[in-house]
């Protein structure tokens, strides 16, 4: 089978939606399922100590499930676009009532200010909310990861959170390209920095994913990147239809 490469085809000629779109659906829907299905399962061990839940002290469990600080709309017309509006509901609507503040947010602030650098307020804002709820997803499934009997690291969350922050901000881009045309310069080349980041991080993704093996992060990091094994059990059937 040839492979393709989607996430280079032009954004603004863009039609009706496409296979791997419909796999991007059932991907976010089953990542919102699991949260809802482990909702009491995580919001117990957020209370618990990090050493408790196989965490690095540096992270603070609490932390990782309070809600990311809102600098989007929910209803705001790129985030609904890229079809990530349950995305930012969630965390606004389950997450602790503190607003998350360290652990993962910093590493998903700095993917969105590399790829929002002269971009008009809108898009910033929608990439940066996009980012900022990337980290409490990560969070979530980070405390309840220790039942796969792995011991997180630092790093290890950080790259996670960064991978996925990276895969939602590209969903945005995409979605301010096909509303605004292609003629934006600094959009496309907000866009282009964005696949070429994509590129770069598939190298890395073997390795990530090999750390993470087991654990219920890996579903989310390897749907939400753009890269060749993203939807892979979508395409061979065994993912379909999936519950937890």
């Amino acid at each position: 089978m040839e492979r393709t490469t989607p996430t280079v085809s032009p954004p603004g000629r863009l039609g009706q939606p496409t296979v791997r779109d419909t796999w991007q659906a059932l991907a976010d829907a089953l990542h919102v399922q699991r949260v809802h299905l482990h909702l009491e399962q995580w919001r117990k061990a957020a209370e618990l100590a990090a050493d408790q839940l196989a965490l690095p002290a540096e992270l603070d469990p609490a932390d990782l499930v309070s809600r990311p600080a809102l600098v989007v709309p929910v209803d705001d017309i790129l985030i609904q676009s890229a079809g990530l509006q349950p995305w930012i509901t969630v965390p606004q609507q389950l997450g602790h009532h503190r607003v998350a503040t360290g652990g993962l947010t910093s590493g998903v602030d700095d993917v969105a200010r590399q790829l929002t650098d002269g971009l008009d307020g809108a898009t910033e804002a929608a990439v940066h909310g996009a980012t900022r709820a990337s980290a409490w997803w990560v969070g979530v499934f980070a405390v309840i990861h220790h039942e796969s009997g792995r011991t997180a690291t630092l790093p290890m969350l950080q790259n996670a959170s960064r991978a996925v922050a990276l895969g939602t901000a590209i969903r945005v881009l995409r979605a301010a390209l096909r509303h605004q045309g292609e003629e934006d310069p600094v959009l496309r080349a907000a866009y282009c920095r964005a696949i070429a980041e994509s590129v770069v991080l598939e190298q890395t993704l073997p390795s990530l994913l090999a750390e993470i093996g087991g654990m219920r992060l890996t579903d989310l990091v390897t749907t939400s990147v753009p890269w060749r094994g993203q939807f892979t059990k979508y395409q061979s059937g065994t993912g379909a239809g999936q519950v937890e």
